[in-house]
């Protein structure tokens, strides 16, 4: 009977396990997206979105294409952070809630823009990619209360 229950925990704990690697490689994509953003990598940017892909940007709806229009090089360098909020997994499907705060630097200024961002991702062959996003501008200067936002990996 020991045995069994013990067998039990370990199934349970394994499973616990995937389904946070399920979550961390759902949030990758997001990662990724941002990363493409800041080195300007065009096709990064559309290998981690669907083909409907639609953002929903401080009450724009823009696609794939609107999003790459604005992701040019510039003098700036972009440090991205985040801090995730809630992020569930049913099936094939993710949403994300998360905090946004990217930092523009050059040599001479340096400003931090924050967005409160929502997602939805698609798991197709194997792979999450950005279905939606929704993503609101806070006011500049504003800062949310107790958030700890966590530099983004690379």
């Amino acid at each position: 009977m020991n045995r069994i229950i013990f067998v039990l925990l370990l199934s349970l704990m394994a499973a616990s396990n995937c389904h946070a690697n399920e979550k961390d490689h759902a949030f990758l994509t997001i990662n990724k997206l941002f990363t493409a953003m800041s080195k300007f990598d065009h096709q990064g940017m559309r290998g981690t979105v669907t083909d409907s892909f639609v953002l929903l940007e401080h009450g724009e709806v823009w696609s794939i294409d609107d999003l790459i229009k604005v992701v040019s090089p510039s003098e700036y360098v972009r440090t991205n952070y985040f801090s995730i909020i809630k992020l569930e997994i049913k099936y094939d499907i993710a949403i994300v809630n998360y905090w946004n705060k990217a930092n523009f630097n050059n040599k001479h200024t340096s400003e931090d823009v924050i967005w409160l961002e929502s997602a939805v991702l698609e798991k197709i062959n194997g792979q999450w990619l950005l279905s939606q996003m929704h993503s609101t501008r806070l006011s500049s200067g504003t800062s949310p209360k107790n958030v700890k936002f966590i530099k983004q990996k690379e």
